[in-house]
């Protein structure tokens, strides 16, 4: 799996079951990179995307014990324990990536059973910021492969895409 998320410079990643900052580079790189691929995240953050639906041309995995509503979406999966998230992973991600997509809660489990990160670093910070990703360390088998330059969004933020590797 893959981590896929934007922080800011105290690592915050959301307020209120919502996104911190627009950014439509992030966005646009986000679906760039997702489509046709699998997605992995926790309940609340599917209840967070427009209308609480799954994300179009992609498979979206809910791992999550209370969620019930799939009636209607092809494209959605829920899965009730780690066990049963890896078991629809392997029969329904073989030959697509699996990026890991929040919330706080959802990156905390399962960073360390990602081996790639591409982390979109917002040049800002948020004081009230209620959701935080957890570092990746050094320690932890985690090397930075690559940092794009600083750029300013349509949005007026700044920002980068840093990606990590982890060595096993």
């Amino acid at each position: 799996m893959i981590i896929l998320v934007a922080v800011d410079r105290k690592g915050a990643i959301g307020k209120d079951n919502g996104l911190l900052y627009r950014v439509p580079e992030d966005l646009k790189n986000f679906k760039a990179l997702t489509t046709g691929n699998v997605v992995v995240m926790g309940r609340k953050t599917l209840e967070s995307f427009p209308g609480g639906k799954p994300l179009p041309n992609r498979l979206n995995v809910v791992l999550s014990s209370r969620y019930e509503n799939t009636a209607g979406y092809e494209n959605l999966l829920v899965a009730r324990s780690a066990l049963e998230l890896f078991t629809l992973l392997e029969e329904h991600g073989k030959d697509k990536k699996v990026f890991l997509c929040g919330g706080e809660s959802i990156y905390k489990a399962f960073c360390g059973a990602c081996d790639g990160a591409i982390i979109t670093e917002i040049d800002s910070e948020t004081p009230d910021a209620d959701a935080f990703f957890p570092a990746l360390s050094r320690e932890d088998g985690w090397q930075l492969e690559e940092t794009s330059e600083w750029e300013t969004s349509v949005s007026g933020l700044r920002y980068r895409f840093v990606t990590l590797k982890k060595e096993v």
